[in-house]
């Protein structure tokens, strides 16, 4: 029997750390036609994102010499994914922003991104230092355009603590489910945006706005009621945003001459380097 792929992808450096065990007890709870392979990030090479946009040209892969397309080709191979990552000072380790930051790259491969579901759990010490941790870091996944359909925090601060907390079976389960349920994900929760998972809101002159997508709900009887979704997020909306960002590419020849002269006027400077670092 063929079994499906789940690819578990970790971005925490701990071998058999906390987030380790959470992305294994979620593939022994897909049951037995599911097989897990494993991504540790931190052992990867990433390198960051230059801006200039060629990977965007059409038949052009991004020049950057690193592990980025690699990942990005097992991921489309994927039945489904579960991304853990660690909270490291109020915020998901850095190595997954050093990926998303890559989300132009991911193009090519958006058609099946879009299709494969996708775990997001946070692993952290205390609730007290979540932040706005598991919100960035489920939005940093969705940059790459896989369906984030699970979102949970794992509390434990030693290796293998995540265990003695007593809720390892339960959430890994329930993330399980989501993977491999036919039924549309429900993301209704009275703290959180129904589109994007968020639960950070900035003051908006209707109420308040969805910090991630934009989306307007008000506050009624100790829920949010959204009353608004911003079309910038819809499918549609994403690929117009990248039209744009290949049309300022191809813009780039007609005003080169232009931005060339402000470079040149801003050029040079007391730049500060470790010895031995020319």
């Amino acid at each position: 029997m063929n079994k499906k792929k789940l690819l578990g992808i970790v971005g925490s450096y701990r071998k058999t750390g906390n987030t380790e065990i959470v992305v294994k007890a979620v593939g022994e709870k897909m049951g037995d036609d599911w097989e897990l392979s494993l991504i540790r990030l931190p052992k990867l090479k990433i390198l960051p994102c230059k801006g200039c946009y060629v990977c965007m040209l059409p038949d052009i892969k991004c020049n950057l010499k690193d592990d980025v397309e690699w990942i990005m080709e097992r991921m489309s191979e994927a039945d489904a994914i579960i991304f853990g990552a660690p909270n490291y000072h109020f915020g998901p380790v850095g190595i997954i922003k050093m990926l998303a930051d890559r989300a132009l790259q991911s193009l090519d491969f958006q058609e099946k991104y879009k299709k494969i579901k996708t775990a997001v759990a946070l692993t952290l010490g205390m609730e007290d230092y979540r932040c706005y941790a598991d919100t960035v870091l489920q939005a940093q996944i969705r940059a790459l355009r896989l369906d984030v359909v699970s979102l949970d925090c794992f509390y434990g601060t030693h290796p293998g603590e995540v265990e003695l907390i007593n809720d390892l079976d339960a959430k890994s389960q329930k993330m399980a489910d989501s993977l491999k349920s036919d039924k549309e994900v429900d993301y209704s929760a009275p703290d959180r945006c129904p589109r994007c998972m968020s639960d950070l809101f900035r003051l908006h002159k209707d109420g308040l706005e969805c910090v991630i997508c934009r989306a307007v709900a008000k506050h009624k009887d100790g829920a949010l009621e959204f009353i608004y979704f911003h079309p910038q997020f819809t499918e549609e909306g994403k690929n117009e945003h990248s039209n744009w960002g290949l049309n300022k590419k191809n813009e780039y020849e007609e005003i080169k001459d232009q931005v060339k002269a402000v470079q040149k006027k801003y050029s040079g400077g007391n730049w500060l380097l470790p010895e031995g670092n020319e």
